[in-house]
């Protein structure tokens, strides 16, 4: 029996199952699935770290499969946004848009008792809703219960204030985006509280890779040849996800950005790849 160590020091076994299921997610065939998988349990070793097996996989993925390894490390992709400089909530208003949301950042509304600064505010049908972002740079780290809180107290004070008429939102719910795991306490709460959650892995079918992944949304710090100069100045242009690189020109995105045309040219072939795989 092996045991592999996850990022949070907790020990499991090691399951080939999740490899095969991650691998076929991220769009390759059960075949190729199966040999990465009867690979890495070639060589996975007892105290092996989860990094270390991602790594390895990504490494196969790419031998045998290169826009499904891509889509496999939407994990890190989603962490590297941040340094990007790309700001969550309008990553998260972006992603509501296409799920037919009308979206507002940034905006100032006044409760009962405070002044709040809301990160996104989202319309569909009759019902608004009060979203807070909450990023992470680092895997591994969870958001809890202290998040959750603070998200129910200032939706608390905003509804007081819709009803005192400071301000015109009738708020439904109050919901909290992040794009890592919720700790258990923290998804307790909200079920208790009528929270909207939205993380890693959570709701199981309503996760934020989930939402990605069903409109082939992913993000351009997920392809492969893409070097850290180049991602920031495509992230700070407004090309935030693959599609963008393909719904315009490239003399376009060159005279925007000013990265070279045969740069770009790769950058927009991978991006054809990732796309055209979750199709």
């Amino acid at each position: 029996m092996v045991f592999v160590v996850k990022r949070d020091g907790r020990r499991e076994e090691f399951d080939r199952r999740k490899i095969i299921r991650t691998c076929i997610r991220a769009g390759a065939s059960r075949e190729i699935a199966e040999k990465i998988a009867k690979e890495v349990e070639k060589r996975v070793y007892d105290g092996m770290s989860t990094e270390k097996i991602l790594e390895l996989v990504l490494s196969l993925l790419e031998t045998y499969a290169f826009s499904s390894a891509a889509r496999y490390d939407l994990k890190m992709a989603l962490l590297r946004l941040g340094p990007a400089g790309y700001e969550f909530e309008k990553f998260v208003a972006r992603l509501l848009k296409e799920y037919g949301y009308k979206t507002e950042t940034n905006a100032l509304v006044h409760g009962k008792c405070a002044e709040h600064e809301i990160d996104v505010i989202a319309k569909k049908g009759e019902r608004i809703y009060m979203i807070e972002c909450k990023f992470h740079n680092l895997p591994g780290i969870y958001t809890g219960l202290k998040e959750v809180l603070y998200t129910y107290a200032r939706f608390l004070d905003l509804k007081e204030g819709f009803e005192e008429g400071k301000h015109e939102f009738d708020f439904a719910f109050p919901w909290l985006f992040t794009n890592t795991k919720f700790s258990q306490d923290a998804k307790k709460f909200a079920v208790c509280r009528n929270i909207l959650l939205t993380g890693w892995r959570y709701p199981r079918s309503e996760s934020i890779e989930k939402l990605l992944e069903r409109k082939g949304l992913y993000p351009v710090t997920v392809l492969r040849n893409l070097r850290k100069r180049e991602e920031e100045i495509l992230i700070n242009s407004g090309y935030v996800f693959c599609r963008d690189l393909l719904a315009v020109g490239m003399e376009e995105i060159s005279g925007k950005t000013g990265i070279g045309m045969n740069t770009l040219k790769k950058l927009v072939e991978e991006s054809r790849e990732v796309v055209r795989g979750n199709g």
